[in-house]
């Protein structure tokens, strides 16, 4: 189990002076199973912006255990996956880390304003299947991700990115947004 709290200052030349505290709560789970030579393993780390609160009323770390310990289990007499074209199903939760990764960086206004991105020129394109639609929400309370306001020091918000297939905002924070003639969307993200 992992919680932190961080006191964050945020100051910037247009004399802008936020604070903000950010509690990060996580536990991390892992399980290994051997059958027979074959081994197989399995991970669960949920995690919200809330501290242990978070541990003792939302997370029971026995059944998170033996959850985790059935799915190294299952893997061990799991077939291989077939291979090739096929329709593909992303659920909430982690769906979400998976779409980030797939689609989520090319549409930070870090890579499109420099034409580095797939998506770079491309708003009010259809980019994907009607049945797709995107949306980052940095304002649900207590959700992994959410912030008071962004690493610049803007409110975040609900910013729908695809909308019915078609591509209809970025990611933006202020310097890249200056570049692209865009205002920021409170989506500012900065490793340090």
């Amino acid at each position: 189990m992992l919680s932190k709290v961080q006191h964050v200052h945020i100051f910037n030349s247009d004399g802008k002076y936020i604070t903000d505290t950010r509690i990060r709560g996580r536990v991390f789970v892992s399980a290994i199973a051997s059958k027979e030579g074959a081994i197989e393993s399995a991970f669960s780390g949920p995690g919200a912006c809330k501290g242990f609160e978070f541990f003792e009323n939302e997370v029971n770390i026995v059944e998170l255990g033996i959850k985790t310990a059935k799915s190294a289990l299952l893997m061990l007499d799991a077939k291989e996956c077939p291979s090739g074209k096929m329709p593909v199903i992303i659920g909430n939760g982690f769906g979400g880390v998976i779409f980030h990764e797939a689609c989520g960086h090319s549409l930070e206004a870090s890579s499109v304003s420099k034409n580095l991105s797939v998506f770079s020129n491309k708003l009010g394109t259809k980019i994907a299947s009607d049945i797709v639609s995107a949306v980052d929400d940095g304002t649900i309370p207590g959700a992994w991700g959410s912030e008071n306001v962004d690493d610049e020091g803007h409110k975040t918000h609900r910013n729908v990115l695809i909308t019915k297939g078609v591509l209809t905002s970025y990611l933006i924070d202020s310097f890249n947004g200056r570049r692209m003639n865009c205002h920021e969307n409170g989506a500012s993200r900065r490793q340090s």
